[in-house]
């Protein structure tokens, strides 16, 4: 009897630590869970961002964050800017991480060089950045539309960059790994495959859960990206660039489309100018396609555009290229300053040229 009992206490003992041990381990991997789940967006989008049921994700309203080299602020509306001052005229500045300015300080920002620009400043117009690291060209359209009515646009600057604004724009999941609109363009109409978006998409829930995919994998075998082909992607590319046009017209405003190119773009058309004693072979010249794939569409659809590219290549005869690049090149995606300063006085420059900067409302449209 003796014998029965500790055997029987042993086996309690064996179940209660089993027991123990399963209930430790599911507690530290939901305190590991969540811990990456909180963390999800700021890990794989941005320092500043956060999930949003409609666009995938948006910049976190009033916050700041700082590396020690940089600092990112949003104001209460979450745009990288000022205050809202609803007293003035806005210029809207729309994009990703290229508006928003990654890697710089919100004063080494092209909306903070815009502003400052002589032909804005005297005007008394305020320069709003409504860029978000990430985008594409339909969540800038989501964007712009939700904020449109609250403001007071004077005129809509999309910044597209080129490099990867196709590709983007055409997936449902941001490089497939967190689920973002999907717009489709067939037989007149335009339609948001991806209108509500979950938190716990199974895109999102794969990306974001570090074990649990890997100890419950068939829930998550079948997470797989939309994509739209590249043939049926230029004409809902071309028709969101324009609803981002119409949003301007309806409200009696313009729109100033920037085509913004990648570091290797510029390198591999400066070294075709006559001037140039660079040898081709030296640089990659496939992201040139991408450039002129989106020049090609604005000069189809007659969309008026800012040539970046050629403001490079020309400042490429005088300076350094690579010193408009972040890092001095090491970042071929995104302005140094010095970058996004020369970028603000070619978007002034075109304003100037286009329309009456003495009139009170230069950017009427007839």
């Amino acid at each position: 009897m003796t014998s029965l009992f500790k055997m029987l206490k042993k086996k309690k003992e064996i179940f209660l630590a089993l027991t123990t041990t399963f209930l430790a381990l599911l507690l530290g991997l939901i305190l590991i869970e969540g811990y990456y789940w909180k963390s999800g967006y700021t890990s794989l989008v941005c320092e500043v961002c956060r999930f949003h049921p409609q666009l995938g994700w948006d910049n976190i309203p009033g916050k700041t964050v700082s590396n020690g080299k940089v600092t990112y602020t949003t104001n209460s509306k979450g745009m990288r800017s000022t205050e809202v001052d609803s007293s003035k005229g806005h210029i809207l500045l729309v994009g990703d991480s290229v508006t928003f300015g990654l890697g710089v300080n919100n004063d080494e920002t092209v909306y903070h060089y815009l502003e400052k620009e002589e032909k804005i400043s005297s005007l008394g117009y305020q320069v709003l950045n409504l860029g978000v690291t990430g985008y594409g060209i339909g969540q800038y359209y989501l964007n712009l539309k939700r904020h449109i009515d609250n403001l007071n646009p004077k005129f809509i600057v999309p910044i597209l960059y080129t490099t990867n604004d196709r590709d983007d724009t055409r997936k449902d999941a941001r490089y497939g790994r967190i689920s973002k609109p999907l717009f489709f363009y067939q037989n007149g109409n335009l339609k948001n495959l991806n209108p509500k978006i979950s938190r716990f998409s199974c895109i999102n829930l794969y990306t974001r859960l570090r074990f649990t995919k890997y100890l419950i994998p068939l829930l998550f075998d079948n997470c797989k990206s939309r994509v739209l082909e590249q043939g049926k992607a230029s004409p809902t590319i071309a028709k969101l660039i324009e609803e981002i046009r119409i949003l301007g017209i309806q409200r009696n405003i313009p729109t100033l489309i920037v085509l913004s190119p990648a570091l290797t773009t510029v390198e591999a058309v400066a070294c075709k100018q006559p001037r140039s004693s660079d040898s081709c072979a030296d640089f990659d010249t496939d992201l040139e396609a991408f450039y002129k794939y989106f020049q090609e569409m604005m000069e189809f659809y007659k969309f008026p555009y800012l040539d970046f590219l050629q403001h490079l290549v020309d400042y490429g005869a005088e300076g350094e290229i690579r010193s408009l690049y972040g890092n001095n090149g090491k970042d071929i995606h995104h302005y140094s300053p010095q970058g996004n300063y020369i970028l603000a006085q070619a978007i002034a420059e075109r304003f100037a040229t286009d329309f009456d900067m003495n009139d009170p409302e230069p950017f009427h449209v007839n």
